[in-house]
């Protein structure tokens, strides 16, 4: 009965904004001083007898005024600003991001929540199916201190949206979660925890995360230079990258010497629980011994997705604990009633290990199903939940908080590798399993021990 309550009251600020943009200038403003019980009226007309007493004594909860100043602010453009405007939609999206920005501040620190137009929303599908035209990399916000030089650079500038300054040393940047596996990003050099400071001639600073990516997309075989810091080095470093159409294959597998199975694990979407599954019953079915799991830059992707490739390791019980807005925790479990996995197990974290990637490292090390080993995740404990809406545009609405099956918060705190190993210095990208690769190194390593141990027992 609530959620139809909620439903009527959407109708009607709907129709009511509608009103508005179609009257335009010669629309009387409804003023704030409408009595309550005249708008529970209206929704008298429009609910059941049953529900009549929920509109009124629930309507104290409506205000009308954020709507009063919208249409007020929208009529004076019509009416006097400079310049014809052209398209209405992009006066709304931009009130809708302006609005959504301001839960990047205190006290929400939520660097997730964005609108998507059309055209991102048909990209985030693409993306969902395998498939997409950019650099292959997956880009976020995180809260990350300015380097002195960039600082300088940026001195005098403000937030064209919330009116922060830029040069604040503490502020949220642009940052690259995770470069994609051979793709043009990998190629160039590009790296997981990059901050984006510039894209072509265009500064990052005060662009939303939806205006960085299409800046940064484009046709393929087009270049785009990207200015970017990175941890370790003095100064920004100018980075071109050619534009490509990006074809994801999920998940990839291989057995190593010693019948160690490899499972690669790049990104969350739909094919990825029949991939793992697949890779999974033709290492078993080659002898596999142990296992090493690779999640380094796994930027994430679905829940559903996640939970049932994750029950392929877990077998049964919580996977994670998801939070929504006033409930308890409530567990997400194991589909299906599989035995968890039984081999030697180690995985591979790193900065680019995120949101869904993260959850599944963090269920196998609470299970002590195997060891993570490499550098703290991410850090991405928020889930969004994709709302579409009738123009073709959607919302990324943060919706809950998710925790490991201890109970762990890892939003902005990350995941502890049980055995923390860095990867050499290295301009460019280091391939997985190759000569330079200390933490894949690291990892066949304790898998040839764990293997060792019952063939010296049975001796």
């Amino acid at each position: 009965m609530r959620t139809r309550y909620q439903l009527v009251v959407a109708l009607l600020v709907l129709t009511l904004m509608a009103s508005c943009f179609a009257a335009g200038a010669e629309f009387g403003v409804l003023r704030s001083s409408v009595p309550n019980a005249t708008v529970a009226r209206l929704l008298g007309g429009l609910l059941g007898p049953g529900d009549q007493g929920i509109a009124v004594a629930e309507i104290e909860d409506v205000s009308l005024q954020p709507l009063q100043t919208f249409q007020e602010v929208l009529s004076h453009l019509r009416r006097q600003y400079v310049s014809p405007i052209e398209d209405e939609a992009d006066l709304t999206y931009g009130a809708v991001r302006g609005m959504l920005a301001v839960l990047r501040g205190e006290p929400y620190q939520d660097r997730y929540s964005r609108l998507l137009d059309p055209q991102e929303y048909r990209s985030f599908l693409q993306e969902n199916e395998g498939h997409f035209g950019g650099i292959g990399a997956e880009i976020g916000l995180r809260e990350a201190e300015v380097p002195s030089d960039v600082a300088e650079q940026l001195a005098g500038l403000s937030c064209s949206v919330c009116g922060a300054d830029i040069a604040d040393p503490k502020r949220l940047q642009v940052v690259i979660i995770a470069p994609l596996p051979d793709s043009p990003a990998i190629q160039a050099g590009i790296q997981a925890a990059d901050h984006i400071l510039r894209v072509d001639d265009t500064l990052t600073a005060g662009l939303s995360l939806g205006e960085v990516v299409r800046l940064i997309k484009g046709p393929s075989g087009t270049p785009v230079k990207l200015l970017v810091a990175r941890e370790g080095e003095p100064q920004p470093l100018e980075v071109e990258v050619t534009r490509a159409v990006i074809q994801v294959r999920s998940a990839e597998h291989k057995m190593l010497p010693g019948r160690i199975g490899y499972l690669r694990i790049t990104t969350f979407n739909e094919t990825t629980p029949e991939l793992v599954t697949a890779a999974l019953q033709d290492l078993r079915a080659s002898g596999m011994r142990g296992l090493l799991l690779d999640l380094r830059n796994n930027a994430g992707g679905g829940l559903k997705v996640c939970l049932r490739t994750a029950s392929l390791f877990v077998g049964s019980g919580p996977i994670v604990y998801i939070q929504e807005r006033g409930g308890p925790r409530e567990p997400r479990n194991a589909l299906g009633g599989a035995a968890p996995f039984d081999l030697p197990l180690v995985v591979l974290t790193n900065i680019g290990t995120a949101s869904a990637a993260e959850i599944l490292a963090g269920a196998i090390q609470d299970a002590h199903l195997g060891k993570l080993v490499g550098e703290k995740t991410f850090g991405k404990g928020l889930v969004q939940t994709v709302i579409r809406l009738e123009d073709g545009s959607a919302l990324a609405l943060t919706t809950a908080r998710y925790f490991t099956p201890n109970q762990r918060d890892i939003d902005r705190k990350g995941i502890e590798p049980d055995e923390e190993i860095s990867q050499p210095p290295a301009k460019q990208y280091i391939a997985p399993l190759s000569e330079k690769d200390a933490q894949g190194a690291r990892g066949l390593e304790l898998l040839r021990d764990a293997i060792a141990e019952p063939d010296r027992a049975a001796a």
